[in-house]
């Protein structure tokens, strides 16, 4: 099963490249929320794998990026949404609301569950793998939340965007795919521990690849043909 894991790991670094790269070719001022976002993943993906091998700094290092990855990811929500409302009298107080819900989810965890590293914030122990996978499930869940209204905002939206319509599509295959993980977690195993890992994984890099076809630079170059006058 190791093997799988290994594939699904080698194409994660590959697309998160090809999405800064995309970005960088295209519209990357436009997603410059979403080009931090992707620079933040490629860069704690290959610290991973530069000490996947060191076991208790590994441990460390994933929770620490896990948290990295959720502000980053929120943001991108959020800016997005900026984006799908740009001319809309709704922006400004969908952007408060979403405001609002960042930083609920990020405040729930620390309220519905006990944080170990209060009690003893120099020695990792079992109650901080159970309060992070906790804690994941629900930022996850959080950003589900979001980024409906994302695609509430761009299918309200006079000019629906397809490209943001892809980017929104990919995000939420991402968080969809991980929530759903964190709380298979809670009823597995450790001998079981591979099946939701493996949705982890999965989901991260089906949600890249579509990030990945939404910026596709043969394909955002293709300009619309202006319509030809057929009469004088």
């Amino acid at each position: 099963m190791s093997y799988l894991f290994n594939i699904l790991g080698y194409a994660g670094v590959v697309l998160q490249a090809c999405l800064v790269v995309f970005l960088f070719l295209g519209p990357y001022r436009r997603y410059i929320v979403l080009l931090v976002y992707a620079l933040t993943m490629l860069a704690t993906t290959v610290l991973e794998f530069a000490v996947r091998n060191n076991a208790a700094l590994y441990r460390k290092i994933y929770w620490s990026d896990e948290v990295i990855w959720f502000f980053m990811l929120f943001l991108t929500v959020i800016s997005l949404t900026y984006l799908a409302l740009e001319g809309s009298p709704l922006r400004a107080k969908a952007a408060r609301i979403l405001a609002v819900i960042f930083v609920g989810v990020l405040v729930l965890p620390f309220v519905l569950f006990k944080p170990p590293f209060f009690a003893n914030p120099h020695q990792w122990t079992g109650a901080w793998g159970a309060w992070f996978n906790s804690a994941s499930q629900i930022l996850n869940f959080g950003g589900a939340i979001m980024n409906l209204a994302l695609w509430s905002a761009l299918l309200t939206s006079r000019r629906r965007d397809p490209q943001l319509l892809a980017l929104s599509a990919g995000l939420g295959v991402i968080l969809a795919g991980q929530a759903i993980a964190f709380g298979i977690r809670h009823f597995t195993h450790e001998d079981a521990r591979w099946i939701p890992d493996l949705l982890h994984d999965f989901s991260d890099v089906a949600g890249t690849m579509i990030l990945c076809f939404a910026l596709w630079p043969a394909k955002n170059a293709r300009q619309p043909v202006s319509n030809a006058i057929t009469s004088v």
